[in-house]
């Protein structure tokens, strides 16, 4: 089962859009739905996957929109979940590894090379998902938006969340830190932390959300005890928490200085973040 989390590919066959994989916080398959094919993003975390596969053209188009084909993405995204159904997405691919109790779709994930909710063609597609959703997929089917948090403040990205949510929708939404200087390490981003902190404590005021932490060794120390306890108080803060996932690197880093926690070390700040604000809190280990 480590292997095939840990091969996390976000092309697959001719798709330009979507794609299967098996991952550790959705418990199963996810189909990741790509909005940012020119990795988009306004973050450079150490840790990011596209970046380490990429660097060079993940750096060039950071700041580059690109139109979707939302019908080409639909038909896409139409024909791998009936593979799904009819169990040809696991014959004769990578996937036939998968374990049978792992091959129920879990969700329809919008993640993929940058940040989903910088996309023009965001809201849009976020109801065309949600309608197909209807159509061919079980009830419990979530669709879910991995973000950073960068736009939470805006009303658009809101509105839209709010159909998300209202459609078996979750917001996964990224803290990686406890302070601004940790933040400013890990994002590498020119957002100041208290926006990211802001976005996140208003919008949970009256939206659900799920909390996803990444946590690594940087330059061969794990985040210090005040690091963590903070972090902790951040999450006191925030309104509907439903859980927080916290986790390490499970794939290669674009950074050489950035290694993935022990499962004793990831434990112990799990067990931190537990007993600080008596919320849900899951680990997922590197393998």
């Amino acid at each position: 089962m480590s292997s095939i989390v840990q091969h996390h590919p976000r092309r697959f066959h001719t798709f330009h859009y979507v794609y299967p994989v098996v991952s550790r916080r959705s418990g199963g398959l996810s189909i990741g739905v790509n909005l940012s094919p020119t990795a988009l993003c306004n973050f450079s975390c150490v840790y990011c996957q596209v970046l380490a596969e990429n660097q060079e053209n993940a750096a060039r188009n950071a700041h580059a929109a690109t139109l979707i084909d939302s019908d080409l993405l639909e038909t896409e995204l139409r024909q791998l979940i009936g593979m799904v159904n009819d169990g040809s997405l696991f014959r004769n691919t990578w996937l036939s590894r998968t374990p049978l109790e792992k091959r129920i779709l879990r969700d329809i994930a919008f993640s993929g090379d940058g940040e989903p909710t910088l996309s023009p063609q965001f809201s849009k597609i976020v109801q065309g998902v949600a309608d197909l959703r209807r159509e061919i997929c079980t009830e419990t089917t979530k669709i879910v938006l991995i973000t950073n948090a960068s736009t939470l403040h805006r009303q658009s990205v809101t509105n839209t969340l709010k159909t998300l949510l209202a459609d078996n929708g979750e917001i996964w939404a990224k803290l990686d830190a406890g302070t601004a200087d940790y933040f400013r390490t890990v994002s590498r981003s020119a957002i100041p932390y208290e926006k990211i902190l802001t976005n996140l404590t208003e919008f949970s005021k009256t939206n659900p959300v799920v909390i996803q932490s990444c946590f690594a060794l940087l330059h061969n120390k794990e985040p210090d005890n005040e690091e963590i306890r903070q972090y902790a108080e951040r999450l006191k803060l925030l309104g509907q928490v439903q859980r927080v996932q916290i986790y390490t690197v499970a794939r290669l880093a674009p950074e050489s200085w950035v290694l993935p926690l022990s499962n004793e070390q990831l434990d112990r700040i799990t067990e931190t973040v537990r007993k600080i604000t008596a919320l849900p809190v899951d680990s997922f280990y590197s393998a």
